[in-house]
C-alpha cells in the first residue's frame, strides 16, 4: 500500500491463465524487452566511457578533447528516430510502446543511481546485462477502468457451495486473460497500472488501485502514552517478544527445508548441462523456493494481522537494517599478505537465520496493516515507529543500570534482584525509547594514543 498527496494506493496481485498463444507472445515480450534493455544500457556505458578522462592521467594541455556527445537521457532512447528503431526494428514490432517506455524508464533509473546516487547521495553498484532468464517482468503504466469484467459463475461446488467468479483483463495488444478473482477489488478503487510477471508456477499480475477520495480522510494524529503503546523486540530464537510479555515462536521455514533443497540441488548438479532434466529439476528447485517465500509472507501477515487486532495503537519497533546485519565479515591479513581466521565460517550461519526470518518484510507489513486499518475503520488508527535499538538489550527496564553482556547469554540478571529474559528486557527498553523515557548512556571514548575504553555511564535517568 501507498499514500500521496493526492491518492491512496493499493497492490493486488492475482494469477492469470494465458493460452497458448498468449503465452507465446508474452515470452516474446519479455525476450524483445531483455535486448532492448540490454541495449540503452550498453548505449549509456559507451558513452560513460568515451565521455570521461581522469584529469590527473591526462594533462588538457597536452592532450586534445573531441567534442563531448549528448549524454543518452530517457527521451532521446524512447524518440522513434533512434538508432536501434532501425538497426532493431524486429525488437519494437507487436510490443506496446508504453512498456518499451517504462523498460527504459527503468535502465534510467538504475544507470542514474550507480552515476548520481539517490537523494542521500548513497550510490549503487555498477548496473549489469541481463539474461532472458532473467528477465522476468514487465510493467504496462496505463490500464482502462473497464479493463476487468467479472461475471458470477452459474454452477456450484459438490457441497454446494458457490465457486468462484469469472474474470477476465483485457491487456492492451494481448487481449481477454483469463483472471484467477480470488478477491474483490474494494469499492471506490480503480485500476490504474499493472505489472505482468512470470514465476516458477506461472503467470501473475499486480494491480494497482487508486482510491482519490481516501486523501480528505485525514487521520488524527495519536499521542503515545503506556497504555495505548507496545514495544515490540525481534529475534532469531523467538520471532517477536512484546513488552507485555507476549511471545511470537519463529518458524525457520528455510532450516527445516535445507536439507531437502541440498539434495535436490546434487542432483541437479550430477545432470548433464543444458539436459531436459536438468531443466525439469532446477524448475523444481525454483518451485521449492517459492513455496518457502509464501510460507514466509503468509506467516508475516499473520503475525501483523495479531498484533493490529489488540487494544494498542501505537507499535515501537527496532530501526534495524537486516542487509547490514547479514554482511560478510571483512578479511584479516597478516604481515605477509596471508589470510587469518576472521570468523566468517560462524557468521554464515547466523547471516542465514537473519534471512530466514525477514524482518524487514514484516516490518514492512506491520506498517502497511497499521496504515489499513484506519481506513477500514476511522475510529481504529494505528501507528508503527521506528527508535533506534542502541543498548536496549543491554540496559537494565528497572534501576536503569547497564549490565554487559554477550549474544550468547539469553538470560538478564541485574543487582537490583530483576530476572527476565534478554528479549523482554529489551522490549520494554524499546517502549521506553518511543516514549521518551529511556536513560542517555553516554559512548565510550577512544584516545589515539592508548587503546583503553571508559566504562559506559548514565547521564539521565528515567522519568
Amino acid at each position: 500500500m501507498k499514500r500521496s498527496k493526492d491518492r491512496f494506493k493499493l497492490n493486488y496481485q492475482y494469477r492469470i491463465v494465458p493460452n497458448k498463444q498468449q503465452t507465446h507472445q508474452l515470452n516474446e515480450w519479455l525476450y524483445k524487452l531483455c535486448r532492448i534493455q540490454n541495449l540503452m544500457l550498453e548505449e549509456r556505458f559507451n558513452w560513460w566511457e568515451c565521455n570521461r578522462s581522469p584529469v590527473k592521467a591526462c594533462p588538457i594541455f597536452v592532450t586534445h578533447l573531441p567534442g563531448l556527445k549528448d549524454q543518452p537521457t530517457y527521451y532521446s532512447q524512447k524518440r522513434a528516430t533512434h538508432w536501434s528503431r532501425e538497426t532493431y526494428k524486429y525488437l519494437y514490432e507487436g510490443v506496446h510502446s508504453q512498456v518499451i517506455q517504462e523498460a527504459i524508464k527503468r535502465v534510467e533509473d538504475t544507470f542514474n543511481r550507480f552515476v548520481k546516487g539517490d537523494l542521500n547521495g548513497k550510490r549503487s553498484g555498477k548496473p549489469r546485462f541481463k539474461s532472458v532468464r532473467r528477465y522476468r517482468t514487465f510493467s504496462i503504466p496505463q490500464l482502462k477502468p473497464d479493463c476487468l469484467s467479472v461475471t458470477t459463475n452459474p454452477h456450484q461446488r459438490k457441497n454446494g457451495s458457490i465457486r468462484r467468479d469469472i474474470a477476465y483483463i483485457n491487456l492492451p495488444k494481448v487481449g481477454q486473460v483469463k483472471l484467477i478473482y480470488h478477491r474483490p477489488i474494494p469499492e471506490g478503487f480503480i485500476i490504474k497500472a499493472a505489472l505482468v510477471s512470470r514465476k516458477a508456477d506461472g503467470w501473475y499480475i499486480c494491480l494497482t488501485l487508486e482510491d482519490k477520495s481516501v486523501p480528505s480522510l485525514k487521520s488524527p494524529q495519536i499521542e503515545a502514552t503506556q497504555d495505548n503503546s507496545l514495544g515490540l523486540d525481534v529475534g532469531l530464537e523467538k520471532f517477536w517478544t512484546a513488552s507485555d510479555g507476549e511471545v511470537e515462536p519463529i518458524q525457520q521455514h528455510y532450516r527445516k527445508s535445507e536439507d531437502k533443497l541440498a539434495k535436490l540441488q546434487n542432483r541437479k548438479d550430477k545432470k548433464p548441462h543444458k539436459s531436459a532434466s536438468r531443466r525439469k529439476l532446477a524448475k523444481k528447485i525454483s518451485k521449492h523456493y517459492q513455496r518457502l517465500q509464501r510460507k514466509r509472507k503468509q506467516f508475516h501477515y499473520e503475525s501483523a494481522t495479531k498484533l493490529v487486532g489488540r487494544d494498542e495503537q501505537v507499535f515501537f519497533v527496532e530501526d534495524i537494517k537486516p542487509g547490514n546485519l547479514s554482511k560478510k565479515n571483512k578479511p584479516k591479513q597478516d604481515e605477509n599478505g596471508k589470510y587469518l581466521p576472521n570468523g566468517q565460517s560462524a557468521k554464515s550461519g547466523l547471516n542465514k537465520s537473519i534471512n530466514d526470518a525477514g524482518w524487514g518484510q514484516f516490518l514492512s507489513i506491520l506498517a502497511y496493516k497499521a496504515a489499513k486499518a484506519g481506513r477500514d475503520a476511522p475510529w481504529r488508527v494505528c501507528t508503527v515507529v521506528k527508535v533506534k535499538p542502541h543498548n536496549t538489550s543491554q540496559v537494565c527496564s528497572c534501576c536503569n543500570r547497564l549490565v554487559e553482556k554477550d549474544l550468547s547469554v539469553r538470560i538478564h540478571r541485574c543487582l537490583c534482584g530483576l530476572t527476565l529474559d534478554r528479549d523482554w528486557n529489551a522490549a520494554i527498553n524499546i517502549k521506553r525509547v518511543g516514549l521518551g523515557i529511556f536513560p542517555t548512556i553516554k559512548r565510550p571514548k577512544r584516545s589515539r594514543k592508548t587503546t583503553t575504553k571508559e566504562a559506559y555511564t548514565v547521564i539521565s535517568d528515567s522519568v
